[in-house]
């Protein structure tokens, strides 16, 4: 009898250290969450990307990490970079409106670059020069970015 007591008490005190770690985890995890709010909110990218990574791998549900990483990229024009995290989010939640809009927009921004290199390197006497121009029109309409007279892109 006096075993099972003993025993008892064992696995008792196990449990109580289990639930320890478990709120120290806790603990460390929100402020790590804190302190990338922080810095992202301070639009220091740089010290908030490695945390919000670190809490992306920390909490595989987690989805508001990787829309962070994705914004401090397309902040920096990293549009390849917020891609990923982006499509990341969404391999995590695929009804995450927020990502599906930021990736969107970060496709359009990477279109709207690849468009203005090519007619940039179009030669004017080719046979598509006239679709060319026409296509790198109407893709460059939404973002006010017009072509001048003297056939190149104004940004």
């Amino acid at each position: 009898m006096a075993r099972l007591i003993y025993l008892f008490f064992i696995l008792l005190t196990l449990a109580g250290c289990t639930a320890q770690n478990s709120v120290k985890t806790v603990q460390i995890t929100l402020d790590k969450q804190v302190e990338a709010d922080t810095y992202y909110a301070d639009e220091q990218c740089d010290k908030a990307i490695p945390l919000y990574k670190s809490l992306s791998i920390a909490m595989p549900k987690d989805t508001k990490s990787l829309l962070r990483i994705g914004n401090c990229y397309a902040r920096a024009e990293d549009f390849t970079q917020a891609q990923e995290a982006y499509q990341q989010a969404l391999i995590r939640d695929n009804s995450f409106v927020k990502a599906w809009y930021n990736l969107a927009y970060v496709r359009a921004q990477l279109l709207a670059s690849t468009v203005t290199e090519m007619y940039k390197h179009t030669d004017p006497s080719s046979p598509e020069a006239e679709k060319i121009r026409n296509l790198t029109v109407q893709v460059l309409t939404p973002f006010d970015i017009k072509l001048d007279s003297a056939s190149e892109v104004q940004e």
